[in-house]
């Protein structure tokens, strides 16, 4: 690439009206509009103020989610160039502001409850977006989002020792599916991780039972949610669990139970990262034991598989205090409790899978979420809520377009198929996408190779042909010379000529896929998906 040698005879102009930065909008949004997201929101939402237009609001926070806002302000990228001919009722960020404060608890929730129903469709209309078996993944964890605004509702040191909210999620993915969110829940700063997780599971469970997703479902946790009350929840689901299990003392009694010889050396493809030191671990050690949790629950004691992973002590702190001094080998020890019947080996990698949900966390932080916009934590609660809808309709468009976006990240479906420039095409302008940019004539039987930069009408207007989709056709400037005033029949009688086809009136699919150019292919599966 290289620089004009004379800049200086260009210029650029930004108040062009016909065009358009994030003309991948179209097929987003005609997707939205196919599983009826819009009639949802107005069935479900009883914020005040938007009787009737929640909505179509709630579309236009979403339709700027997937452009790349991630505040409330950066929602004014709906109101460039020619989108305001291309969708109908873009609200200002004002207007969407003061529609997000609105919002309360119970609004929050209506919202969760307009999330799972969307999520459910997606899941009916863009097969391979949810996973059908043999095994289906439940993620649970949250993060702390840092918040800097001194007035942040909720905002606390959580965790991390940072100042911020907390947002909890629960995912759904499979071996070949990548994850979608079930449910997401924001919780004030200093909140526990296991906090409202059984009614987040309990949400997520009952999302996937009406989007009628089938297998046993295996529910992945950290040691945070290592309590009684969620691992008891699952269990009366009919679902399995992989919980990180806490190093207590009745946990590590029974460790020290296992003998020296069922240790099992496994070694990792990929290193993996330990949870304590944040070092690369490339081996390990694994064993398992019989082991009863929460024994001081009564009949809610749960007895279960403990798998054990160890790997050598590199602090030389701790080996000193030990007084070990390299004599025998200290471990590190991690331990998960999980009710899943797969071998030892098996079970151990399939734990080490709820990594993936911190995919999510990042995408969500790099996109939408990388800001909480409001100081009103009902707000920021509606706020999430809706970033996890658009994450979901951004994996539909993924699973859609097939490939490499099938596992894409947000970025880059947004790069790729969102991000595209184009020109709203009218009058003469439409006629020639249509043809394909070819003159239509045929002469003597010979299709003319000449480029479409003109367009004719075949009955003249002179004699009263009117300018409509039957009646005109893409032609070359001097077929279009020589036909002049003529009619076709009257050329195809004196000089032999015809069209390559009989003009016809396009449909908006057809039109779509003659304006997008190089990313024709990817659309085109999304495109043609049958309305319902």
């Amino acid at each position: 690439m290289q620089l004009s040698h004379t800049p200086g005879r260009m210029s650029a102009s930004f108040d062009e009206p016909n065009l358009v930065g994030s003309a991948g909008l179209v097929p987003a949004m005609m997707l939205a509009g196919r599983i009826g997201l819009v009639q949802v929101a107005d069935e479900l939402l009883t914020v005040p103020g938007a009787k009737g237009c929640a909505g179509t609001k709630l579309a236009s926070v979403l339709a700027g989610m997937l452009a790349g806002a991630d505040s409330i302000d950066d929602l004014d990228v709906l109101r460039h160039g020619a989108m305001a001919r291309l969708f109908g009722g873009v609200r200002a960020p004002s207007t969407l502001g003061s529609f997000l404060r609105s919002f309360r608890f119970g609004h929050v929730r209506q919202l969760d409850a307009v999330a799972a129903r969307t999520l459910c469709r997606l899941g009916e209309r863009v097969p391979g977006l949810l996973p059908t078996g043999p095994v289906v993944w439940l993620d649970v964890d949250d993060t702390i989002k840092p918040v800097y605004g001194r007035g942040k509702q909720g905002a606390q040191h959580g965790y991390t020792r940072v100042r911020g909210l907390n947002a909890q999620l629960a995912t759904v993915s499979g071996p070949d599916i990548a994850p979608v969110i079930a449910a997401a829940r924001l919780r004030r700063g200093a909140a526990s991780s296991a906090h409202g997780a059984v009614r987040l599971v309990r949400d997520a469970l009952a999302t996937l039972r009406r989007a009628h997703v089938a297998g046993p479902v295996l529910v992945r946790a950290d040691s945070a949610y290592y309590q009684q009350a969620l691992v008891a929840a699952i269990v009366k689901a009919g679902c399995q669990f992989s919980i990180g299990a806490r190093l207590n003392k009745g946990v590590r009694a029974q460790i020290a139970t296992i003998d020296e010889q069922a240790w099992t050396p496994i070694v990792y493809p990929n290193a993996i990262v330990d949870p304590d030191t944040g070092e690369l671990i490339s081996s390990a050690e694994i064993a398992e034991v019989g082991y009863t949790a929460f024994t001081s629950h009564g009949r809610g004691k749960v007895t279960a598989r403990l798998i054990v992973r160890r790997v050598p002590e590199r602090n030389t702190k701790k080996l000193a205090a030990a007084a070990q001094d390299g004599l025998f080998q200290v471990w590190r020890y991690h331990a998960l409790f999980t009710n899943q019947t797969a071998p030892l080996v098996e079970a151990e990698k399939t734990h080490r899978g709820h990594a993936i949900i911190e995919q999510v966390f990042a995408d969500l932080k790099a996109g939408p979420l990388a800001h909480l916009p409001s100081k009103s934590f009902n707000a920021n609660g509606a706020w999430l809520a809706l970033a996890t809808m658009a994450f979901n309709l951004t994996r539909a468009l993924g699973v859609t377009a097939g490939g490499r976006y099938r596992r894409a990240e947000t970025a880059t479906i947004r790069a790729h198929l969102i991000h595209t420039p184009a020109r709203v095409a009218t009058s003469a302008r439409r006629v020639r996408l249509r043809d394909g940019h070819v003159c239509q004539f045929v002469i003597d039987g010979e299709p003319c190779s000449q480029r479409g930069d003109s367009v004719d009408h075949l009955q003249p207007r002179s004699l009263g042909g009117p300018d409509s989709w039957q009646n005109l056709v893409a032609a070359c400037r001097r077929h279009n010379h020589t036909k002049d005033d003529r009619t076709l029949e009257e050329m195809s009688s004196r000089h032999g000529w015809s069209l390559r086809r009989e003009p016809f009136v396009p449909t908006r699919d057809e039109m779509l896929l003659a304006s997008i150019g190089n990313v024709r292919r990817a659309w085109e599966p999304f495109v043609s998906l049958p309305a319902r």
